[in-house]
């Protein structure tokens, strides 16, 4: 199939197929488009192809194991990162199959290349002690302050992803005393409700009177910048960026929190809270979000592993228990039921 083709039905995949019939965010084409633009840097540098001659005879199962390992070796993305993009390019092959079923064997093909093997790492929650401070760090004695605090305590109180609290509107907020709630759209459009609470929800009424006084237009959003004496969707560099000038200043009251933060520490911090305050895996599930129970699994695991962990170091002057027996070998096997 001729480079035109292949382009056109990207363009059809992106603008249309995936906004309109999967209703999927700007952020997820985003990142679906990312995968494309990756793939054909992969091809130019290791296969020399130019734009007029990328097509479908170069997506292989051979060229596509390369590129996962090209991900990882010369983009140094992670095993996580390295499949998404795979995973992206596996849905683009897909939506061709459908569309034109000559198509059909490239798919099948692309669709046998494995994942990257993903190490399995404990979620990097930071302690209560470190959330407090963090919390406390920007202050409330100026606007940016206040503002910071808000979002601060918000991402941490609904665990909620960056992106799902810079989507939020007006709309979404709820600061009733004793009833206050937060509705977040996830992956997938997926919303779900969250209790507040009623600190958070003080902290947001402050926030509203001061940054949306006056009539409140619901379909604005919660959170923003001003350029050019205009309100702007705050962007997730930005929040990153406040995150961790506020953590330099909070790490002289709380030295255990890392030289380098992310948002997503609070969403696992909060999680971890839960779990140790016996909240069942279940409703953890649903309050974070997550479409798979195994995903949600992974903190109790991690939980597991810290007090495997603090035992270990509490017996650490304990003295090695003394042999059960001495005897031959033969014995030895004979009396465990081996022989």
């Amino acid at each position: 199939m001729k480079s035109g083709e292949f382009f056109t039905l990207v363009r059809t995949w992106l603008t249309s197929y995936l906004p309109r019939s999967r209703r999927l965010s700007p952020h997820t084409i985003r990142s679906y488009k990312t995968a494309l633009n990756t793939l054909l840097e992969f091809l130019a540098e290791t296969r020399h192809l130019t734009l007029e001659q990328v097509g479908f005879d170069a997506v292989t199962y051979k060229s596509m194991s390369e590129f996962i390992a090209w991900l990882m070796d010369t983009r140094h993305l992670s095993a996580t990162t390295a499949n998404q993009r795979l995973a992206a390019i596996k849905s683009f092959l897909s939506y061709c199959a459908g569309e034109e079923p000559s198509l059909v064997a490239v798919w099948l093909d692309v669709k046998r290349v494995r994942p990257a093997r993903t190490p399995e790492h404990a979620p990097d929650a930071l302690s209560m002690a470190a959330v407090d401070a963090l919390i406390r760090a920007p202050g409330q004695q100026t606007l940016q302050g206040l503002r910071d605090t808000t979002m601060i305590l918000l991402l941490f109180d609904a665990a909620a992803r960056i992106q799902e609290v810079l989507d939020l509107t007006l709309a979404d907020v709820n600061t009733t005393p004793g009833s206050g709630q937060v509705t977040l759209t996830g992956k997938g459009r997926k919303t779900r409700t969250l209790p507040l609470m009623d600190k958070t929800g003080r902290h947001l009424e402050q926030y509203l009177d001061i940054f949306h006084p006056g009539t409140r237009d619901p379909g604005t959003l919660l959170f923003f910048t001003i350029r050019t004496s205009r309100h702007q969707p705050m962007s997730q560099d930005n929040v990153a960026y406040l995150l961790n000038k506020h953590a330099a200043i909070a790490r002289n009251q709380c030295p255990e929190i890392p030289e380098r933060i992310h948002a997503h520490q609070l969403r696992h911090s909060r999680a971890m809270q839960m779990l140790r305050a016996g909240v069942p895996l279940p409703h953890i599930k649903e309050f974070l979000g997550h479409a798979n129970i195994a995903t949600t699994s992974i903190y109790a695991s991690a939980d597991n592993q810290m007090v495997r962990e603090a035992i270990q170091k509490a017996s650490g002057t304990t003295p090695d228990l003394a042999p059960l027996w001495k005897g031959d070998d033969d014995l030895i096997l004979r009396l465990a039921g081996l022989k």
